[in-house]
């Protein structure tokens, strides 16, 4: 098993719970002040933003833990169940914000237009920030985040364009509109993010790894006759497991296949698989009776 770790960092996922649970505040202030039904709805979205990375801060944290006896491939599964939790109470807001804004499309209320543009552009500014700290990592978990944050800077922009609009048009259910809107492509996100969740957690064969360009490189290395019984998955999206035989002649030494399995465990972690079974056997073993 080799040593060699990816480990993104979490200290940009604390800024962005900052940025976000501050700014949360001030649009509930905002949504008050404004009448705005959208800036209300992306106060208490930005809430459970704010949870969802704290969440995922805490996770990622516990994820780069060394494997120890219990958990002898380390804790990087974690980053995976804090994904989770954060497309739980994504999902769970954006149908919060679907109910409020039926309701208040049902019954249009007038709104303050120039309030509106002014906490957009700040709304934009603070999640903006927040997503360029966040594009520096990767993972999972990190995707899951940015989807939080991409939700953010997506409804701010359409209120700006809303918010425009109603600087010359009366037409005050576009602020309803915009919610339902903002919230439906949220939780199509999550939809695909919740796929790509299960996939790992079935332990499906990544799909960055290409069996047969990694089986035909092996069977390059001198001695190896033969490459099969495959098994891969991933531990977190990023960090890849594979088991497999190979099949070498009777007369191989020892010597010679620790230098075999030296060349094959170098290849692998250039493909970004850290972890690797590797069972030898002759080339004969399949065809006894």
């Amino acid at each position: 098993m080799s040593e060699h770790h990816h480990h993104p960092k979490g200290s940009n996922i604390l800024v962005a719970f900052f940025l976000n649970a501050g700014f949360a505040i001030i649009e509930l202030i905002g949504g008050y002040l404004t009448n705005s039904v959208a800036i209300f709805s992306d106060a208490i979205h930005d809430f459970g933003d704010s949870i969802a990375l704290l969440i995922a801060f805490f996770g990622e944290k516990v994820s780069l833990r060394d494997p120890d006896p219990k958990y002898t491939y380390g804790y990087r599964r974690f980053s995976v169940l804090t994904a989770v939790l954060s497309g739980v109470i994504l999902f769970l807001g954006s149908i919060f914000v679907i109910k409020e804004a039926l309701e208040r499309l049902a019954h249009p209320e007038p709104v303050h237009a120039p309030g509106m543009i002014g906490f957009a552009i700040l709304g934009i500014a603070v999640n903006g920030f927040a997503a360029f700290k966040l594009s520096k990592e990767s993972g999972i978990n990190q995707r899951m985040v940015m989807l939080h944050l991409f939700e953010d800077i997506l409804g701010w922009v359409a209120v700006l364009l809303v918010s425009i609009i109603l600087l010359f048009k009366p037409w005050f259910i576009l602020d309803s509109v915009l919610s339902l809107a903002i919230s439906l492509v949220i939780l199509r996100g999550v939809y695909k993010q919740f796929k790509k969740i299960g996939a790992i957690l079935l332990q499906k064969f990544p799909d960055d790894i290409e069996i047969e360009v990694i089986t035909n490189h092996i069977k390059e290395i001198e001695h190896v006759k033969d490459v099969h019984a495959i098994q891969g998955w991933t531990l977190d999206g990023e960090i890849n497991t594979l088991n497999f035989h190979v099949s070498i002649p009777s007369s191989t030494t020892m010597a010679e296949v620790d230098i075999i399995k030296k060349k094959i465990k170098e290849y692998l972690e250039k493909e970004g698989i850290y972890y690797s079974s590797i069972e030898f056997e002759s080339e004969c073993y399949q065809c006894r009776d």
